[in-house]
């Protein structure tokens, strides 16, 4: 069943995240991005396919010129809808997206100027501070997402205690590996686990025994892509398997609910976790829709203390 639509509205980025490479082929700021029609097509198709939250994704999602109009759809068609955000541009459409985004991501990689601007190769981490004082303005929660590598996790402690005192939930992402780039080392599992009990922490305790495991076996693949999850390209294409793994990609042409009646699709969600690009992968976008069987009692408990830490109070 598919639950979860990665809808990337623009691979356009203003900033250099190092554990990141969109931003890195130049094509991905000259596609022909969606317009609101094509957008309404898809969203009427996944709410067919059984579609419950929509990820509109990048890039960063508010380059995207029409993304408060798409959320407004998303919203008509009565999907759960993310985003997350660098803050370049939050404080200018911060009341235009109260109350059209259910999970609000601000990306965070450090507590420190200095290093989170290091890391995202870009001077917004007064963006992001202006951003959080905002939310408490307006009255909207947030996340921080915090990418941990092997490099900032030494720091993990000082972002807990940053997030307790604004009052802002701190979901703590493990660097995976997709572009040659260093994934997580296992043996930083433990420290993420110390800090998964303390007020204002997310973790996913089943992602993490995932990559204690040693992630995806393509003899028992874990992995539910194609089954759970549909990816759209901003030039409104199907990507498949995966968007890091793009082996096919097929052009919606206002037929995004036919083309999963295909054998082409069919087959595909058949082959999902098994191709040699398979093994070993921790790819967490995919990772969430498909961990429940694999690992209930972990996935399940840490939904439920997700549940707990956004009903605190942040302002």
């Amino acid at each position: 069943m598919k639950l979860l639509c990665n809808y990337y509205v623009t691979l356009k980025c203003n900033a250099k995240c190092e554990f990141c490479n969109i931003w890195q082929d130049k094509d991905n700021f000259h596609l022909q991005e969606q317009s609101l029609t094509e957008i309404e097509n898809n969203l009427r198709a996944l709410k067919r396919l059984g579609v419950k939250i929509i990820d509109f994704t990048g890039g960063e999602p508010l380059l995207y010129p029409h993304l408060v109009a798409a959320l407004h759809l998303a919203k008509k068609y009565g999907f759960y809808t993310t985003i997350t955000t660098n803050c370049s541009l939050y404080p200018q459409y911060a009341t235009r997206l109260k109350g059209l985004v259910n999970m609000l991501f601000f990306s965070l990689q450090s507590t420190e100027e200095t290093v989170h601007n290091a890391i995202t190769q870009a001077n917004l981490f007064d963006k992001v501070i202006e951003s959080i004082k905002v939310t408490k303005q307006i009255k909207q929660k947030v996340s921080l997402l915090h990418t941990v590598t092997n490099a900032n996790i030494k720091d993990l402690a000082k972002m807990v205690k940053f997030a307790q005192k604004n009052k802002c939930v701190l979901r703590i992402n493990p660097c995976f590996s997709y572009f040659g780039n260093v994934e997580l080392a296992k043996d930083f599992i433990a420290q993420i686990k110390k800090q998964s009990e303390k007020s204002y922490v997310v973790v996913n305790l089943a992602l993490l025994k995932f990559i204690e495991d040693g992630g995806n076996q393509i003899n028992n693949p874990a992995c539910q892509a194609v089954n759970s999850t549909v990816v759209i390209s901003p030039d409104n294409y199907l990507i498949l398997p995966c968007f890091h793994h793009a082996l096919q990609k097929i052009k919606i042409e206002n037929n995004l609910y036919e083309l999963h009646t295909t054998k082409k699709i069919k087959d595909m969600e058949k082959q999902v976790g098994k191709f040699t690009f398979c093994q070993d992968c921790k790819i967490t976008c995919y990772m969430r829709a498909s961990l429940l069987k694999k690992y209930p009692y972990l996935t399940i408990k840490s939904w439920l203390q997700s549940l707990k830490e956004m009903m605190r109070k942040q302002t």
